[in-house]
C-alpha cells in the first residue's frame, strides 16, 4: 500500500495493459496544482488548435519556485517529485500538457485554474484513439478555499463554473484539427471543487449539442450540487459518467451529496487533512477501499445538511461566512498550519465560535467533534 506519488513512481504497466482509471483521475487532477511557466506551456484559447506540449518541457529549474507555491514545503517538494516521476514513467512519460488556464479574483472569491492533458502518444492510447483529459484545479490548501467550496451551497453557478463551461466548450470545438477528423475522446476531472467544476461543465456541454463528447467525469473529494440541479434533465444526462471517490473522513466531497455512488478511499491522514489527495492510499494500482465514511464524517455530514435544509436560503451565506470567521480567528491560512498549531488554534477558534448564533456554533462543533471530543463539549456548553 502506497500514495499518489509512489504509484507513479512504481506503476509501469502502459494503458494498453492497464486502462485509465480513477487512479490516474487523481493523479491529473493533483498536477493540475502545478502553475505550468507561462513561458513553456500554452495558454489557453491562443491557437485555433488544442495546443499542448510535452511535459518534459516543464522539467525547467528556473521556473519552479513560481510552478510550486502551495505555501507548504512538503506540498511543493510531493509536487516537483510528481512531475519527475510522470516525466520518467513508461506509462506516463508521453503525456503532454497545454491549454493553461488561470483567473483568480478575491473580491469576488473567485479562483479558476484548469489545463489540458493529451494522452495520445501515451502507449496504449496511439494516434488512432486521440485522448484529452481536462483538468479542473481545486482549491488549495487554504481556508479561503475551502470557504469557496462552501460558497457553492449558496449561490449557483458560482463565477468559477461559468468559467470551467467556457473552458470545456472551448476544447470541445478546438479538439478535432489536430487529430485529421479523427473522433477525440474526452475525459473531464477534478479534485476539490474541481470535480465540481467538470460536472457542471460537462451538463453545459451538453446543453450546447455536443452531447456524448464527454466519456467520463471524474470527481475527487468534489462538493456536489443544490437539489433544484441535482434533479434537472441536464444532471441527470451526465450522472451516469460520474465516478465519484472520497475519503473516509470526506467534508468537502459530502457537501450538497446527490446520494449518488461513491468509493470510499482509505486515507493515511485525520480528519480534514484526508481532503489532500497525496494521503490516499493505492495498493496494486488501485484505491484502497472502506465500507462507509468514519463516524466523524457521517456526523458532520448530517449536520451540515441538516442545516442546509432547515436554513431560508438567504440565511446560509450569513452562516458560511460565519463558519470560515471562526476558523480563520486563528491566524492561520492554510490548512497545514492550522493542523500543526491545533493545540494554540483551538482556543482562538471556540472563542470566535460563542460570539455567532447557534447554526453557525452547531456546525463548528459537528467538525470540532471529529477532532478533540472536549472542543465540541466546550462549544456545546455555550450555546
Amino acid at each position: 500500500m502506497g500514495n499518489l506519488l509512489e504509484y507513479v513512481r512504481t506503476e509501469f504497466r502502459t494503458f494498453a495493459d492497464k486502462p485509465f482509471s480513477a487512479v490516474d483521475s487523481l493523479v491529473l487532477s493533483d498536477f493540475s496544482y502545478v502553475h505550468p511557466p507561462m513561458a513553456v506551456v500554452p495558454a489557453f484559447d491562443a491557437a485555433k488548435t488544442v495546443a499542448t506540449v510535452p511535459l518534459g518541457a516543464m522539467l525547467r529549474a528556473e521556473d519552479y519556485p513560481d510552478m510550486f507555491c502551495a505555501g507548504s514545503e512538503s506540498v511543493n517538494r510531493e509536487r516537483l517529485d510528481l512531475l519527475r516521476a510522470l516525466a520518467e514513467s513508461p506509462r506516463w512519460r508521453g503525456l503532454a500538457i497545454g491549454e493553461s488556464a488561470e483567473h483568480t479574483d478575491p473580491a469576488s472569491e473567485t479562483q479558476f485554474a484548469a489545463m489540458t492533458f493529451d494522452l495520445t502518444d501515451c502507449t496504449g492510447y496511439g494516434s488512432r484513439n486521440p485522448t484529452l483529459y481536462v483538468a479542473f484545479r481545486g482549491t488549495e490548501g487554504t481556508l479561503v478555499g475551502w470557504k469557496e467550496d462552501f460558497n457553492m451551497a449558496v449561490t449557483f453557478p458560482v463565477p468559477a463554473q461559468r468559467l470551467a463551461a467556457d473552458y470545456l466548450r472551448s476544447i470541445a470545438v478546438r479538439s478535432a484539427g489536430p487529430f485529421g477528423g479523427n473522433p477525440v475522446q474526452l475525459m473531464v476531472g477534478g479534485h476539490s471543487k474541481g470535480g465540481n467544476l467538470a460536472t457542471y461543465a460537462t451538463m453545459m456541454l451538453e446543453q450546447h449539442g455536443e452531447t456524448g463528447r464527454v466519456s467520463r467525469i471524474f470527481s475527487h473529494d468534489g462538493p456536489g450540487f443544490p437539489a433544484a440541479v441535482v434533479q434537472s434533465d441536464g444532471y441527470r444526462d451526465v450522472e451516469g459518467r460520474i465516478d465519484k471517490t472520497v475519503p473516509e473522513s470526506s467534508i468537502i466531497g459530502m457537501l450538497l451529496d446527490s446520494g449518488a455512488q461513491r468509493t470510499v478511499v482509505r486515507s493515511d491522514a485525520v480528519s480534514i487533512l484526508q481532503h489532500m489527495c497525496g494521503t490516499w492510499q493505492i495498493a496494486d494500482g488501485e484505491f484502497e477501499t472502506v465500507p462507509e465514511l468514519t463516524r466523524g464524517a457521517q456526523l458532520i455530514d448530517r449536520t451540515i445538511s441538516g442545516w442546509l435544509d432547515r436554513i431560508p436560503e438567504e440565511r446560509r451565506r450569513i452562516v458560511v461566512d460565519e463558519v470560515y470567521g471562526i476558523f480563520a480567528a486563528a491566524g492561520y491560512g492554510q490548512f497545514a498550519d492550522l493542523a500543526q498549531h491545533w493545540t494554540e488554534a483551538l482556543p482562538k477558534i471556540v472563542a470566535a465560535a460563542r460570539g455567532t448564533d447557534p447554526e453557525a456554533r452547531a456546525v463548528i462543533a459537528s467538525v470540532l467533534k471529529a477532532i478533540p471530543q472536549s472542543a465540541a463539549r466546550s462549544l456545546k456548553d455555550e450555546r
